[in-house]
This record gives C-alpha cells, sequence and structure tokens, in this order.
C-alpha cells in the first residue's frame, strides 16, 4: 500500500520540521526510496530550505521537483490548499508532507467546507493510506494535540506520535503518558490513552545538540549532507551521523505506518514541477 505521512503540531516549536528532515533523510538516503516532499509553509518553510534542490550558484531551483528536493506551497492560501490532493497525481510510493504549525483548520478546508473526509477520500481512491505524525513537547498543550488530530482525522489514518527528547527522557513527557501528582491525584494521560484506543504508535526522536544542530543552520545543510560536509569538525560529523542512525531506527520501529515498506521502489517516470 502506498504510504502519505502528515507531519503536524498546532503548536509552533515542537520539533516537527527536524521530524520531517531526520524521516525524509533516512527514507530517500537511507533506504533510498522514491519519496515525494512538501513543505506546506510557502518560502519560509524549512524543509524547502534545507532539502530543496538548488543550482550551481547555492540558490533554491524554481521550480522545484518534489521528487528530488521540495515541493513548495502555502497551506494558508486558499488557493494553494488544493495541493494537498493535487500531489496524488505524481504517483509517488510515498508522500511526504511537513504542515505549518496550527493547520488542522486550513486542512479541513482544502476541499471546500466538506471537513477533512473529502481530501481523504480522495487518498482512499489512489490506494493511499494517510499516517499522522504529531510532533510533541513535555508541555501540556503540546498533549493536547494529539487530541486535537484525531478529533478532526477520527478513524480513517493511522497514528504516530513522536517525542522530541530534545525537551527530556521518554519519561519527562508527563502530560502526554499521564502521572500521579504529589497529592496522590492522576493528571495528563489523555492523549496516550487515546492513541492506544486507535492503536496509534508512540516513537522518541533523539535530541541533536544544539551546537550540530546551528551549524546545520549556518551552511544550510540537510542532516544527511552534514555528516560528511567538510567545514564540520569530524567529532561534530560523527554527532550528526549518530543522530541520524538513532532516528533511523526509532522510524524503522514504527515500520510500514511512517513508509518503511520492504521493498525501495525507483521513482516514477513522470515529474511534477511545484512553485
Amino acid at each position: 500500500m502506498k504510504r502519505a505521512i502528515f507531519v503536524m503540531s498546532q503548536k509552533g516549536g515542537s520539533g516537527k520540521t527536524t521530524f520531517s528532515r531526520a524521516l525524509l533523510d533516512h527514507l530517500r538516503f537511507g533506504r533510498g526510496m522514491a519519496v515525494a516532499a512538501f513543505d506546506a509553509d510557502g518560502q519560509v518553510g524549512q524543509l524547502l530550505q534545507y532539502y530543496g534542490a538548488r543550482d550551481a550558484e547555492g540558490r533554491l531551483a524554481a521550480p522545484q521537483d518534489p521528487l528530488r528536493g521540495v515541493g513548495v506551497f502555502d497551506l494558508r492560501r486558499r488557493e494553494e490548499r488544493g495541493l494537498v490532493v493535487d500531489a496524488l497525481d505524481l504517483g509517488a510510493q510515498t508522500l511526504l508532507f511537513d504542515f505549518p504549525a496550527g493547520c488542522l483548520d486550513d486542512l479541513t478546508g482544502v476541499l471546500g467546507r466538506g471537513g477533512i473526509g473529502p481530501v481523504l477520500d480522495e487518498y482512499d481512491r489512489e490506494g493511499y493510506r494517510v499516517t499522522v505524525a504529531v510532533v510533541v513537547s513535555n508541555v501540556q498543550s503540546s498533549a493536547g494535540n494529539v487530541l486535537a488530530a484525531m478529533e478532526v482525522f477520527r478513524d480513517r489514518v493511522d497514528y504516530v506520535a513522536v517525542k522530541n527528547l530534545f525537551y527530556g527522557k521518554p519519561e519527562d513527557f508527563l502530560f502526554f503518558d499521564g502521572f500521579t501528582g504529589a497529592d496522590g491525584l492522576l493528571y495528563g494521560g489523555q492523549a496516550r490513552e487515546a492513541l492506544s484506543r486507535r492503536g496509534g504508535t508512540v516513537l522518541a526522536m533523539p535530541a541533536l545538540p544544539g551546537r550540530e544542530y546551528a551549524l546545520c543552520d549556518m551552511y544550510c545543510l540537510g542532516f544527511r549532507e552534514a555528516q560528511g560536509h567538510p567545514a564540520l569538525r569530524r567529532s561534530e560529523r560523527a554527532t550528526i551521523a549518530r543522530f541520524l542512525e538513532d532516528c533511523g531506527t526509532a522510524v524503522e520501529a514504527a515500520g510500514p505506518l511512517l513508509g518503511c515498506a520492504e521493498d525501495k521502489p525507483t521513482a516514477p517516470a513522470t515529474r511534477w514541477p511545484l512553485y
């Protein structure tokens, strides 16, 4: 079955694009899979900045081929939202969307006022199963993002909750997992319970140290590109390589939910540029 992965979070700063970057690196370069990638945050999107194809002068190419670089559109602009379903015309085995924070309202308006249902109908017709991957930090509102996504998508998709370990150890996500306070009362845990009821998966994204993250930003590098870049010290390259390895292990644990099919399909002959 073909897979579409919607990476999202209603709240900015959770590490959503960091996960999208690591996932794209693992699928496209680590596994050699044909992945059509899309940044729905317009020209300011970070997935585009780090993974978009560039010309000989280092400028972002226009148009972008989503199967080689990153297709770009702005989900907040009504006239561009339709690209969420137009992407199906590529016929790629795996579609990866990095959606901007607070995307749920815009997603429900992709095909007018019918909510998300008509969008998922289009995916069903083309043989795609959608995975909604919600990246969470350890704050209370972030755990609520998982519940918010489920209110919209309900039982029509698969779910993955991604704990961003930049914010602590796996056991530090108290509001997501639930905990007993000093008063003996139970707090949180609703998101974890709802995810379990819908057969969802929880994975932990390792933390990339701030120095190495900043160097990737400075040189505008994808993670896999950075691990071999001559401007970085050997120790810095090794740190990034270990981060990617650990991310790959986490992604593989989620299996087909994140596009990790047994086979490694080649890119289709048809190319569809996005501006």
